[in-house]
């Protein structure tokens, strides 16, 4: 009876001490030691650290750069480029037609064709200045798509008849298949710089007509009232500008 008594007094004490060592065990095992805690606060940190980077990466992927804008700028430098290739390619070297004040053209093509100058022979009809034969000079100055001023120089063996009108000049004709012309009729000055000098008025009346993209024959009949009544038939050919 003792025996068993005792027994269960051991039992009893061993028992209380294991639970008191599992106790210590645990309360050690969850932060006794330094290390272990370290390792609990690192696992916990990093825990909470997942929230917040995945918010980051949620911001940094919802943060996207202008493309519109980026396209716009893009295309700006390409067409300033382009600019920059049409100015080395274009004919800086070359003389400018004359203009106005507006940065229209002075000399021009008319609906009849282009400008030229040239020469050609004067055959007189009638009269001591247009009446005679004389070496020519020709030219179409265009104005206006419908207007040209048509000065000529009339050079005999002691003298220089100055021919100024302006013309209203017509569209293109075809009145034998192919054969193109361009009529035109206007009135303006005609200068005598002779020994018996003197100004009058004159009319004219002609065609032009297109050899080539490069030159224009004309034919025009000219009135001209000096000292008498003169008449000629003038006849060149141009080199278009």
């Amino acid at each position: 009876m003792k025996l068993n008594l005792l027994a269960g007094l051991t039992l009893l004490m061993i028992g209380s001490f294991v639970s008191g060592l599992e106790a210590q065990t645990v309360n050690h095992s969850n932060c006794g030691w330094v290390k272990d805690c370290a390792i609990a606060v690192n696992k916990n940190e990093v825990t909470k650290s997942v929230i917040p980077s995945a918010k980051i990466e949620k911001v940094e992927s919802s943060i996207q750069l202008p493309e519109a804008k980026i396209s716009t700028v893009a295309a700006l430098t390409e067409a300033s480029q382009g600019n920059a290739t049409n100015l080395k390619r274009s004919p800086i070297s070359q003389i400018l037609p004359p203009t106005d004040s507006n940065g229209n053209r002075i000399f021009r093509s008319t609906r009849s064709g282009p400008s030229y100058l040239g020469v050609g022979a004067n055959f007189g009809v009638t009269g001591g200045n247009l009446g005679g034969t004389s070496f020519a000079v020709i030219s179409k100055l265009g104005l206006t798509d419908v207007i040209s001023v048509r000065p000529s120089v009339l050079i005999l063996s002691n003298f220089v008849t100055i021919l100024v009108p302006v013309t209203y000049d017509f569209g293109p004709q075809q009145p034998f298949g192919d054969f193109q012309l361009s009529p035109y009729i206007g009135g303006g000055v005609a200068i005598n710089t002779g020994s018996n000098s003197s100004v009058g008025p004159m009319i004219t009346a002609g065609v032009d007509i297109p050899l080539s993209s490069s030159f224009t024959i004309n034919v025009a009949a000219n009135l001209a009232f000096l000292n008498n009544t003169n008449l000629g038939i003038l006849v060149g050919i141009g080199y278009n500008f």
